[in-house]
């Protein structure tokens, strides 16, 4: 028992000085970044991921570094990666557009239906942990206007109380399927960078397929499927074909 108290405590401490030093370090970054040392900065903020560290804050101040250094694609990723994490945050939301008017490549998206455009709005204003939290503060509040609602004898409370009930019910089942869909695509690789400065995409997962179009650097790409090396890839204006997976990193 004793061993293993020791044990726990030694991985307890470990754990917590890998933190601090990463912490350190972070903050190193951002003095180099303040000094306008910019290859510094990207150096360290790379070494804080390469130790386990992930947060919006890391890889905003990521992408802003490799903005500063002209570096287009590896700024949009490290952008998308914070919006992944911070979803409704404006200041990431506008420096990820500042960045994509860099991008050579202008790729009009396909119009959705106006409830679809809606639906992924309001995904987008909370992280699946924020929508986990809305489920969790519904479903409480049903429980107690039930409770309530149960336990007066005025039926101009009760009648209160089963409408909040009902709007709480409503709000907890909203939470949850939204959590459960943003979890699904923040842990599942659906979407790409394109970091090649030019390639070719192509008809089928072979190098002598038929080139259908040249993408260049900077480009976002859904992922929706995978045969060998190669990565299907469908652009925002429904075009679609296959990139060799060195040419992308996954967002």
């Amino acid at each position: 028992m004793k061993r293993a108290l020791v044990l726990i405590v030694i991985v307890c401490s470990s754990f917590a000085a890998k933190a601090d030093e990463a912490a350190l370090q972070f903050e190193k970054a951002n003095a180099a970044y303040r000094n306008a040392d910019f290859a510094d900065a990207a150096k360290m903020y790379e070494e804080v991921l390469a130790s386990g560290q992930e947060s919006a804050a890391l890889y905003y101040n990521l992408g802003n570094t490799y903005f500063k250094l002209q570096n287009m694609p590896a700024a949009l990723l490290n952008y998308e990666r914070a919006l992944r994490l911070v979803p409704g945050d404006d200041d990431i939301r506008y420096n990820l557009r500042l960045a994509n008017l860099r991008v050579i490549d202008k790729i009009e998206p396909v119009p959705e239906l106006f409830f679809m455009e809606w639906w992924d709005a309001l995904l987008s204003t909370f992280s699946a942990e924020g929508w986990g939290i809305l489920a969790i503060i519904a479903m409480w509040t049903a429980a107690a206007a039930a409770a309530l609602m149960l336990a007066t004898r005025s039926f101009l409370v009760q009648r209160s109380m089963l409408v909040l009930l009902f709007l709480a019910l409503g709000a907890g089942a909203l939470g949850l399927t939204s959590a459960f869909q943003r979890r699904h695509l923040e842990d599942v690789a659906h979407s790409a960078i394109v970091f090649a400065a030019s390639v070719p995409v192509k008809s089928a997962p072979d190098v002598k397929s038929t080139d259908l179009f040249v993408l260049h650097e900077g480009v976002k790409v859904d992922l929706l499927d995978e045969v060998g090396i190669w990565r299907k890839i469908r652009l925002a204006d429904g075009k679609i074909g296959w990139l060799p997976i060195e040419s992308l990193s996954i967002i």
